[in-house]
Protein backbone atom coordinates (compact mmCIF):
# COMPACT_ATOMS: atom_id res chain seq x y z
CA UNK A 1 0.00 0.00 0.00
CA UNK A 2 1.19 3.63 -0.71
CA UNK A 3 -0.48 6.85 -0.96
CA UNK A 4 -1.14 8.08 -4.29
CA UNK A 5 0.10 11.84 -4.38
CA UNK A 6 -1.78 12.87 -7.65
CA UNK A 7 -5.52 12.02 -5.98
CA UNK A 8 -4.65 12.20 -1.81
CA UNK A 9 -6.50 15.61 -0.95
CA UNK A 10 -4.86 15.92 2.47
CA UNK A 11 -1.87 16.06 0.32
CA UNK A 12 -2.81 18.21 -2.12
CA UNK A 13 -4.43 20.52 -0.02
CA UNK A 14 -0.99 20.41 1.95
CA UNK A 15 1.07 21.02 -1.06
CA UNK A 16 -1.44 23.91 -2.08
CA UNK A 17 -1.57 25.89 1.19
CA UNK A 18 2.40 25.31 1.96
CA UNK A 19 3.18 26.96 -1.26
CA UNK A 20 0.55 29.70 -1.25
CA UNK A 21 1.77 30.75 1.99
CA UNK A 22 5.69 30.29 1.65
CA UNK A 23 5.40 32.39 -1.30
CA UNK A 24 3.13 35.53 0.17
CA UNK A 25 5.53 35.28 3.23
CA UNK A 26 8.58 35.62 1.10
CA UNK A 27 6.21 38.64 -0.94
CA UNK A 28 4.84 40.29 1.83
CA UNK A 29 8.06 40.27 3.83
CA UNK A 30 9.81 41.90 0.94
CA UNK A 31 7.07 44.64 -0.02
CA UNK A 32 5.85 45.36 3.88
CA UNK A 33 8.38 44.31 6.19
CA UNK A 34 5.49 41.34 7.76
CA UNK A 35 5.13 37.54 6.99
CA UNK A 36 1.92 35.77 6.73
CA UNK A 37 1.18 34.95 10.04
CA UNK A 38 1.40 39.04 10.99
CA UNK A 39 -1.21 39.15 7.42
CA UNK A 40 -3.30 36.83 9.36
CA UNK A 41 -3.26 38.77 12.49
CA UNK A 42 -3.64 41.73 10.85
CA UNK A 43 -6.52 40.84 8.65
CA UNK A 44 -8.78 39.32 12.08
CA UNK A 45 -8.19 42.27 13.97
CA UNK A 46 -9.54 44.32 10.97
CA UNK A 47 -12.41 41.94 10.78
CA UNK A 48 -12.47 41.37 14.99
CA UNK A 49 -11.95 44.56 16.77
CA UNK A 50 -11.31 44.47 20.40
CA UNK A 51 -10.85 40.43 19.74
CA UNK A 52 -8.54 38.78 21.70
CA UNK A 53 -5.37 36.86 20.37
CA UNK A 54 -6.96 33.70 21.91
CA UNK A 55 -9.87 33.40 20.04
CA UNK A 56 -7.31 34.38 16.66
CA UNK A 57 -5.49 31.37 17.75
CA UNK A 58 -9.00 29.38 18.14
CA UNK A 59 -10.39 30.52 14.38
CA UNK A 60 -7.47 30.28 12.87
CA UNK A 61 -5.88 27.63 14.08
CA UNK A 62 -2.61 28.77 14.52
CA UNK A 63 0.40 28.33 16.70
CA UNK A 64 -0.41 30.62 20.39
CA UNK A 65 2.96 31.09 20.50
CA UNK A 66 3.77 32.57 17.13
CA UNK A 67 0.44 34.85 17.31
CA UNK A 68 1.95 35.91 20.75
CA UNK A 69 5.68 36.91 19.21
CA UNK A 70 3.58 38.26 15.71
CA UNK A 71 1.25 40.46 17.90
CA UNK A 72 3.94 42.00 20.21
CA UNK A 73 5.77 42.91 17.11
CA UNK A 74 2.80 44.72 15.33
CA UNK A 75 1.91 46.43 19.03
CA UNK A 76 5.59 47.51 18.66
CA UNK A 77 5.59 49.01 14.92
CA UNK A 78 2.14 50.00 15.67
CA UNK A 79 0.03 48.41 14.03
CA UNK A 80 -1.86 47.03 16.52
CA UNK A 81 -3.38 49.06 19.71
CA UNK A 82 -3.57 46.56 23.23
CA UNK A 83 -6.60 47.33 25.55
CA UNK A 84 -6.13 45.56 28.61
CA UNK A 85 -9.07 44.06 30.45
CA UNK A 86 -7.98 42.50 33.56
CA UNK A 87 -5.33 40.65 34.66
CA UNK A 88 -4.83 38.06 31.70
CA UNK A 89 -7.08 39.47 28.82
CA UNK A 90 -5.90 41.61 26.24
CA UNK A 91 -7.69 42.93 23.52
CA UNK A 92 -6.68 44.64 20.19
CA UNK A 93 -7.65 46.86 17.27
CA UNK A 94 -5.78 47.77 14.17
CA UNK A 95 -4.68 51.45 14.47
CA UNK A 96 -4.53 53.94 11.45
CA UNK A 97 -0.81 52.66 10.40
CA UNK A 98 -2.15 49.52 10.75
CA UNK A 99 -5.10 49.96 8.48
CA UNK A 100 -2.96 51.41 6.18
CA UNK A 101 -0.52 48.25 5.57
CA UNK A 102 -3.74 46.44 6.04
CA UNK A 103 -5.14 48.14 2.89
CA UNK A 104 -1.55 47.51 0.82
CA UNK A 105 -1.05 43.74 1.71
CA UNK A 106 -4.92 43.42 1.31
CA UNK A 107 -4.80 44.61 -2.77
CA UNK A 108 -1.99 42.30 -3.18
CA UNK A 109 -3.46 39.06 -1.20
CA UNK A 110 -6.75 39.83 -3.97
CA UNK A 111 -4.17 40.20 -6.90
CA UNK A 112 -2.83 36.87 -5.73
CA UNK A 113 -5.60 35.20 -5.28
CA UNK A 114 -7.39 36.39 -8.46
CA UNK A 115 -4.05 34.69 -10.12
CA UNK A 116 -4.57 31.51 -8.09
CA UNK A 117 -8.38 30.83 -9.94
CA UNK A 118 -7.14 32.37 -12.95
CA UNK A 119 -9.46 30.13 -15.98
CA UNK A 120 -12.29 29.22 -12.92
CA UNK A 121 -15.59 30.68 -13.81
CA UNK A 122 -17.54 32.34 -11.30
CA UNK A 123 -19.69 29.52 -10.80
CA UNK A 124 -16.37 26.96 -10.37
CA UNK A 125 -14.96 29.79 -7.66
CA UNK A 126 -18.85 29.57 -5.94
CA UNK A 127 -18.21 25.52 -6.43
CA UNK A 128 -14.21 25.38 -4.74
CA UNK A 129 -15.79 27.44 -1.54
CA UNK A 130 -18.57 25.56 -1.23
CA UNK A 131 -16.47 22.56 -1.40
CA UNK A 132 -13.61 24.15 0.87
CA UNK A 133 -16.36 25.06 3.52
CA UNK A 134 -17.96 21.48 3.48
CA UNK A 135 -14.30 20.32 4.52
CA UNK A 136 -14.03 22.48 7.06
CA UNK A 137 -17.02 21.54 8.53
CA UNK A 138 -16.01 17.93 8.30
CA UNK A 139 -12.93 18.28 10.23
CA UNK A 140 -14.45 17.42 13.76
CA UNK A 141 -15.12 14.19 11.89
CA UNK A 142 -11.12 13.86 11.20
CA UNK A 143 -10.04 14.56 14.45
CA UNK A 144 -11.90 12.05 16.02
CA UNK A 145 -10.73 9.11 13.65
CA UNK A 146 -8.10 6.77 15.09
CA UNK A 147 -9.03 7.67 18.67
Amino acid sequence: MQLDLDTYVPGLLLWLSNRVSSSASSLYNEKFGIGVTEWRILSYFKIYPWSTASKACELMGLDKGAVSRSIAFMVENGWLEPRPQGLRKIEYHVTPPGNKLHNAVFRLAMAREEALLEGFSAAERAQVITLLKRMLGNLEGVQRVGR
